[in-house]
């Protein structure tokens, strides 16, 4: 995210809870400018306060100076920073936000308050010097000033110059809990608290200098009952028109609650409002903590969790129910925890993070997981449905030295992934060889719409032979990658291609790029392309093929398409809609992954297909001559030549196999032994 689009953000949030009489480009510039300062304070090394306070300072010279302001602000930037261009990638971010956060939060808050007290003394200070010069309204100054002290709701005191007590209103005396509205001291000093008292009976003093300023502080003072009030003292001192002193004038501003404020808006900051757990913002913190080399903990683990199916509770019994049950899963892992050293989170949605720090007594990463199920399980009512949750659960036990905290979490987050693949309450520890394999895919994954929009994909093709004639039956479209670090095959191009949301645009194009280099192959030989599982079930499939056909002048004849198993298996039906649509139009359908589903043979007898591809999982299997598989196999094929279909047979890549296939009857084979992948022009004439 840009800072202009953060500052704009901020102006609209701003803009629901308070006018100011600026144009809107003036405050998005102000509030740009003061994104450039935050940024840059949470970047400096080490932290300086200054650079925030200038920015809150300036805030409240633009207008916005209400809590609700400091609500919206706190909010938008708690959110939105941690992604801001130049900020996301800091080291110790999380704690880095909360100083200027808590910062930020003290600026407005001062701000606020010397604005309120500017008006106030100002006020008071008029008031007192109409009534002392102002002698033809004295009685009218008198009414005003009597007015403003009775009423005020800042407390007020007027004391000679020994801090004797002239005058305090019943603000003060409410303030420090006094009954009657009437404080019971008769010296200032009496209520400061006794840590405070020396300091401030000399910056009274001080004020009695020519030059001096009043002053403005945070300080403590003492209730009626011994309790302790947080508030903001100011104080400054009356003159007379020769300039001697002759009173001093204190104000003071209870900020106790806002003080809870400050702090309950560093809380949000960190925790998740919904369940109270900490943050993912929070927990990376305290990660980067346990990993760092100040650690104590002789071991440590971290659990990922992500809730099983619980978009059935969020959509069967609304998010209410949700959001309850969200609170319950919270509630019972603090519970599981609660002997432990851990740091229980929430990262989104139905995620969360353990991070536990071993004692003696911890127990195994098994026995965490297995309680941590045990506990979910129990259901809690949401009106007369009991409603529970399991978890799968991704572990990563003493991670390895110089780990960060983004490596960590992205391991267990491909584990998780990994885990939700083979079903429900599951849990698993982190392999590091397979996450790096995971990583490789996924990295893969995310350049390949790159790649294929420089042209680094492209297209070869791979004879398909008639075990009848020996010669070239079709020849099937293949993917080929060359990538910078190696030239990816056309299968490890399919594993890539289904971690992308690239496969119907890329299988398009390598359907009507695949028909329009037939016309530069010898002889002409049939097409085959075999569809992705999405491109199967594209609702625009028969209207694409038609339209290649059209374009590149090819009769339907011409072309093969494969259809996988899987995809016909679908509830859907949209691949078995297309399925018969392009037979009906004379294009042949291959079944192709055959042999691998108990929904094979259903396919081959309801289904208009013209041939059968046997899996490469069936091929290599079939080794072993003695096995039942093996016989399974030998009795299959005349099976689906029963039915009509052809036997093609793929991933032949050696003569022991070729005969193998020829004796047990299949059609066609394709494979290593028979053709490699090529150019167009180097496919061999039927």
């Amino acid at each position: 995210m840009d800072r202009s689009e953060l500052a704009r953000e901020w102006a609209d949030a701003l803009a629901q809870v308070i006018y100011v009489a600026h144009a809107r480009d003036h405050v998005e510039g102000e509030l740009a400018t003061a994104l450039d300062a935050l940024a840059g304070a949470a970047q400096r090394e080490p932290y300086a306060e200054q650079p925030v306070l200038d920015v809150a300072e300036r805030l409240v010279a633009l207008g916005f100076a209400g809590s609700e302001c400091l609500d919206v602000t706190i909010k938008v930037l708690g959110e939105r920073m941690p992604k801001l261009s130049g900020v996301a990638d800091l080291i110790g971010l999380p704690g880095r936000l909360v100083d200027v956060f808590g910062s930020l939060a003290r600026g407005l808050a001062e701000g606020m308050r010397q604005r309120l007290f500017s008006e106030q003394e100002g006020l008071t200070l008029a008031l007192i010097r109409a009534r002392e010069n102002a002698e033809n309204a004295l009685r009218d100054s008198e009414a005003r000033f009597e007015e403003v002290f009775s009423t005020s709701s800042v407390g007020m005191a007027i004391t000679n110059l020994d801090l004797g007590i002239v005058r305090t209103n019943r603000a003060l005396a409410d303030i420090l809990e006094h009954r009657r509205g009437k404080l019971a001291a008769t010296r200032l000093d009496e209520v400061f608290h006794p840590d405070d008292t020396d300091y401030l009976r000399l910056r009274y003093q001080v004020l009695l200098e020519e030059d001096a300023l009043p002053f403005r502080e945070r300080r403590r003072l003492v209730k009626n009952d011994g309790e302790e009030a947080l508030v903001h003292l100011s104080a400054s001192v009356l003159r007379t028109p020769a300039g001697t002193p002759t009173y001093f004038v204190t104000t003071v501003e209870d900020v106790s609650d806002r003080h809870f404020l400050e702090n309950q808006l560093q809380f949000q900051a960190t925790h998740d409002a919904l369940t109270g757990l900490a943050n993912r913002q929070r927990f990376v913190g305290k990660l980067e903590e346990a990993l760092s080399d100040q650690n104590t903990a002789d071991e440590l683990t971290v659990l990922h969790l992500d809730l099983d199916g619980f978009h059935a509770v969020n959509d069967g019994l609304g998010r209410e129910a949700g959001d309850r049950l969200l609170r319950t899963v919270a509630m019972r892992l603090n519970e599981v925890f609660a002997d432990e050293n851990a740091t229980v989170a929430r990262f989104d949605g139905d995620e969360f993070g353990v991070l536990v720090e071993h004692r003696p007594t911890t127990p195994t990463s098994a026995t965490m997981a297995t309680r941590i199920n045990e506990e979910l399980a129990e259901p809690v009512f949401v009106g007369d449905h009991g409603v529970a949750a399991t978890a799968t659960i991704a572990v990563l036990h003493q991670p390895t030295p110089g780990t960060t905290p983004a490596d960590l979490l992205r391991a267990t987050d491909i584990t998780l992934r990994r885990l939700k693949q083979t079903g429900r309450r599951q849990w698993g520890m982190v392999d590091e060889q397979q996450n790096e394999a995971d990583r490789e895919l996924f990295h893969l994954a995310s350049s390949m719409p790159g790649a294929w929009e420089n042209g680094e994909i492209e297209l070869e093709y791979q004879p398909v032979v008639s075990y009848a004639t020996g010669k070239v039956a079709a020849v099937q479209a293949m993917l080929r990658w060359d990538h910078p670090d190696g030239s990816l095959d056309h299968d490890r191009c399919l594993q890539v291609l289904a971690e992308t949301g690239f496969s119907l645009p890329i299988g398009r194009w390598m359907l009507g790029h695949a028909c329009a280099d037939l016309k530069d192959m010898p002889g002409r030989p049939v097409l085959y392309v075999e569809l992705t599982r999405e491109f199967a079930g594209d609702p625009d499939l028969v209207a694409t093929v038609r339209a290649v056909l059209a374009d590149t002048s090819l009769v339907p004849e011409q072309l093969q398409v494969g259809m996988p198993v899987q995809a016909l298996c679908m509830r859907d039906g949209l691949a078995e809609d297309n399925l018969h649509v392009l037979a009906d139009i004379g294009v042949a359908v291959v079944l192709y992954e055959f042999g691998t589903t108990s929904g094979d043979l259903a396919c081959l007898e309801d289904l208009p297909v013209r041939a059968v591809k046997m899996a490469s999982r069936v091929v290599a299997r079939v080794a072993d001559e003695g096995s039942l598989f093996t016989r399974v196999v030998r009795d299959l094929v005349p099976l689906v030549q029963g039915s009509g279909a052809t036997v093609l047979v793929g991933d032949v890549d050696g003569a022991d196999q070729f005969e193998w296939w020829r004796a047990v009857g299949a059609d066609q084979a394709q494979g290593a032994h028979v053709g490699l992948p090529g150019l167009p022009v180097d496919i061999p004439s039927s």
